[in-house]
């Protein structure tokens, strides 16, 4: 049973090379219609056509998969099993007519000896220190994200927290 599928695939494997080897012949009829073909016409008025080369393609070879369970460890920085901001919640409108707003971060477990926490209102840095809540004070009104970073020592970037938009509503005079 398993000689038919091997031997019909040497036979269509025969075949598509015996197809490339064939000439395609190109003619005008009176009406002025080009015609192709891979059978000569009955009189001598085609031309042969020459072929170029078919163009291949070798695809590069495929990165290697990563474990899922390996990314996963990955993303976790050492130490810190969680860091996000807390408050204000995400797409939060806080209305203050002097601009503050409160913002608390949660780290799991503590910020460690030697590590500060920077904090950044759209994408710049306001502020560093050890505390996991402060205010921010004249902020104009709109909407701004604020998002923070824990660094060890040496200014370098263990970890950054969620980004969080807030819209702030001043009341106008």
């Amino acid at each position: 049973m398993l000689k038919k599928p091997v031997l019909l695939l040497c036979l269509m494997l025969a075949a598509g090379g015996v197809a490339q080897a064939q000439k395609i012949y190109k003619w005008t009829l009176p009406n002025g219609d080009i015609v192709y073909s891979d059978k000569p016409p009955p009189a001598d008025q085609a031309e042969e056509v020459k072929l170029e080369p078919l163009q291949t393609f070798s695809a590069p070879p495929a990165p290697p998969l990563e474990d899922t369970s390996a990314a996963k460890d990955k993303e976790k920085p050492a130490g810190y099993e969680q860091f996000k901001v807390t408050s204000p919640d995400n797409d939060a409108t806080i209305r203050d007519n002097n601009g503050n707003v409160s913002v608390s971060l949660s780290v799991t477990p503590g910020l460690q000896s030697g590590h500060s926490i920077e904090v950044f209102m759209d994408g710049q840095a306001i502020g560093s220190g050890k505390s996991t809540s402060l205010t921010l004070t004249d902020v104009d009104r709109g909407t701004h994200t604020v998002q923070a970073a824990i660094k060890d020592s040496e200014g370098k970037e263990i970890t950054r927290s969620n980004s969080v938009v807030f819209h702030l509503r001043r009341g106008g005079v």
